[in-house]
């Protein structure tokens, strides 16, 4: 199954990420000066029976640097839009350091696009 580095824009920035499978989503976070390429390795496994997506958070791997709010909120409120983008719905978390603040940021935002929490 291929986990490879997609490309959408959102508010006139690059944002990458890899998708793959079908089923009920799990959203992979990765940590502070890192990648969505962490998780190649088991995105694929959890792409077996689950919708995987693993976005490169806006300042990290291939998606844009731009200034401005670096903010767990921003980056929350990142998620979401892309999550509205490609149609996905109510999403298991699973954050990685930074990633799991910006998952429970994501969980208290957005409670009813939550499923499920985990830090890693």
């Amino acid at each position: 199954m291929t986990f490879e580095l997609r490309e959408t824009t959102l508010h006139g920035h690059r944002v990458s990420y890899r998708l793959a499978g079908s089923g009920p989503p799990i959203v992979l976070i990765h940590g502070v000066t890192s990648s969505s390429a962490n998780w190649e390795i088991v995105g694929p496994a959890l792409a077996r029976h689950h919708t995987v997506l693993a976005p490169d958070l806006i300042g990290h791997g291939q998606s844009a640097k731009p200034s401005g709010d670096y903010s767990m909120g921003a980056f929350a409120s990142g998620l979401r839009d892309l999550l509205v983008a490609l149609g996905i719905g109510p999403a298991t978390l699973v954050g990685h350091s930074l990633g799991g603040g910006v998952a429970m940021q994501f969980a208290y935002q957005f409670p009813e696009r939550s499923q499920r929490l985990a830090l890693v």
